[in-house]
């Protein structure tokens, strides 16, 4: 927490964003806006049964205008079966336009964006 509020204060994004304990599963806890604009999610596929305290987070904090970057190492099958779980209720688009991507792939590291399905 101090290294993520340290490069915001360096970054001069005080007044844009926050650093914040977000306990999965527990909906929207103060400081976290009811819906943000971006919402940054990396390596939080790793244990199985967290999956639907995660899957229960998203669905609290991706609004009608929320874009959700999820960066995750693929490690075993049920990762992706967390992937098409979240597909069910979200629009779950891989990032292809980024050059890194072969790179990162190489080490079962993959860039999605969630965002809210049209009339949810």
């Amino acid at each position: 927490m101090s290294l993520m509020r340290q490069n915001i204060a360096l970054n001069k994004l005080d007044d844009k964003v926050a650093a914040c304990i977000y306990s999965w599963g527990e909906g929207n806890a103060s400081p976290v806006p009811a819906y943000a604009d971006v919402l940054l999610a990396a390596d939080c596929v790793y244990f199985e049964p967290a999956f639907p305290l995660l899957e229960q987070s998203l669905h609290a904090l991706i609004g009608p205008s929320t874009t959700c970057y999820f960066c995750f190492k693929i490690r075993r099958r049920a990762d992706l079966r967390f992937v098409k779980a979240v597909k069910k209720h979200f629009a779950v688009q891989a990032v292809e336009d980024d050059p890194d991507q072969h790179t990162y792939q190489r080490e079962n590291i993959y860039l999605y964006t969630i965002k809210r399905k049209a009339g949810r």
